[in-house]
């Protein structure tokens, strides 16, 4: 599939390894002596993989933990990972795939620290660690400005104008650093996330992400810190932006979706399609929809294949999008999803259930092409971006991961025609797994706390060997993992 022709042009698979997303089928750049480290040879495998499935661009994040005081010294850990990356870019390079980094530049270290750009201490870190990533990850053929979550300041006057200025005075250090590179600029959600009045006002507020998110400091107009911004500031910031975009690169991407919600709709911020028609006028346009194809917390095998197409089919429709995002914190199990994003990158008309089956036959065997049509009944656990196609009883979620438990029992991998990454063996073991404790929590009286402990096992025992990340939500994934369908 790697070869044939697609509707995008933009096909970028994103992978967010950061602290907080850390587990048994992500990669763990950060924590050596820890689990889930991955070989040269590995990344390479990984990136044959998307190439087959598609896609044409790798994309990672900068993460805080690596974007801090210690990487102005060029050692340790930031620069084995800069020496990781070089390479992964060489080798995706070999294959024709692009790189892309993506980073929100004033979140600082692992406590994420809100820099505020209008202190000259702030901005003075900023722009040194810039300039420090974009010389020593120059390769990088995509630069992803992106405006927070984690990330932002409403202090000292900032205002999602500072965002814009502070991108396009980045897009000049980038442009010196890696002269190749184009910059993309991020709109994310009501646009733009964490600056001025997307963030909620807290008293005394120290710039630290531990004040922010304090429950304390909730009230109705601003629940959550971030996503507070209405249509009228949307307005405000996607004319300031329009005002200033002939002043980036010519060569330079927008990235915003169709709505200014985290789920890229309309119910937050208001519909961004006239701005994205807009947009396009002045540079082209990629759609970063996070929460499409997989959510954050729990990681399990998902199938959004319905929602995923028809986002597809909306961006044609709406505005002359060149492509998206793909985003994945399981890269090494959600390989469905991988593959059947590349497909509706190539063909947004194309049909859910038969890319499901046309994935598992390949993968399982023709005999048991139904295993794609089974994946659905994964599809069951409440979160970010979940919109399930249908509702099941629980005597059919039984049966049907009986039937795939049995299907997946009897399937044999050794006839796979995908360079799947890890091996079909290992993929199909993982999904019996899955498929063995969904069918066991479907049915009556369940060992709950039994099922918490073997997820933390199987999917997040990496934090009994790192820190917690500064946002702890790992520790909620495996209590919610042992809920579902009570």
């Amino acid at each position: 599939m790697g070869s044939g022709s697609h509707y995008f042009s933009h096909r970028s698979c994103y992978v967010n390894f950061g602290e907080h997303l850390q587990n048994h089928w992500n990669v763990n750049l950060f924590y050596p002596g820890a689990p889930n480290r991955w070989t040269l040879e590995d990344w390479r495998r990984f990136l044959a993989m998307l190439e087959a499935f598609g896609f044409n661009c790798f994309e990672y994040w900068l993460t805080p933990t690596l974007y801090d005081r210690p990487a102005l010294d060029g050692g340790g850990t930031c620069a084995e990972f800069a020496a990781t990356l070089r390479a992964v870019t060489d080798a995706a390079h070999a294959l024709g795939l692009q790189t892309k980094l993506l980073c929100a530049p004033n979140t600082i270290g692992p406590e994420w620290f809100f820099a505020c750009p209008n202190e000259a201490e702030g901005m003075d870190l900023i722009a040194r660690l810039w300039r420090r990533w974009m010389r020593a990850l120059s390769g990088t053929d995509i630069v992803g400005i992106f405006p927070g979550d984690p990330g932002g300041c409403n202090r000292n006057g900032c205002t999602h104008e500072t965002f814009v200025d502070l991108a396009l005075r980045l897009a000049e250090v980038t442009k010196r650093e890696n002269p190749a590179a184009r910059v993309e600029i991020g709109t994310w959600g009501t646009p733009f996330s964490g600056w001025g009045a997307d963030l909620r006002e807290t008293p005394g507020w120290d710039g630290s992400w531990a004040q922010v998110i304090d429950p304390k400091h909730a009230t109705p107009e601003a629940p959550a810190h971030i996503w507070n911004g209405k249509p009228a500031r949307a307005q405000a910031a996607m004319e300031y932006l329009l005002k200033r975009l002939p002043e980036f690169p010519d060569d330079s991407l927008v990235s915003i979706n169709l709505g200014f919600s985290p789920d890229g709709d309309a119910t937050m911020g208001g519909d961004a399609r006239g701005w994205a028609r807009e947009v396009a006028r002045i540079r082209p346009i990629t759609t970063w929809d996070y929460s499409l194809d997989e959510g954050e917390l729990v990681n399990y095998p998902h199938w959004r294949l319905p929602r995923m197409s028809a986002h597809r089919r909306e961006e044609r429709a709406a505005a002359p999008y060149i492509g998206g995002m793909s985003y994945t914190m399981t890269p090494k199990l959600n390989l469905l999803t991988l593959y059947a994003a590349g497909r509706f990158f190539a063909d947004p008309d194309a049909d859910p259930d038969l890319v499901s089956r046309e994935f598992c036959a390949q993968v399982f065997g023709e005999e048991h092409a139904a295993i794609g049509e089974l994946f659905e009944a994964f599809e069951v656990v409440p979160g970010w971006g979940h919109y399930p196609r249908r509702q099941w009883s629980k005597e059919m979620l039984v049966a049907k991961y009986r039937e795939l438990g049995e299907r997946l029992e009897a399937a044999d991998t050794s006839r796979c025609s995908l360079p799947l990454f890890p091996d079909p063996e290992t993929y199909r073991q993982d999904l019996l797994w899955f498929a063995r404790r969904f069918h066991e929590m479907a049915g009556a009286n369940p060992d709950r706390e039994r099922i918490r402990r073997e997820y933390w096992a199987k999917s997040l025992a990496i934090y009994d060997a790192i820190p917690m990340s500064a946002d702890p939500r790992a520790e909620a994934a495996a209590r919610q993992f042992s809920q579902i369908l009570v």
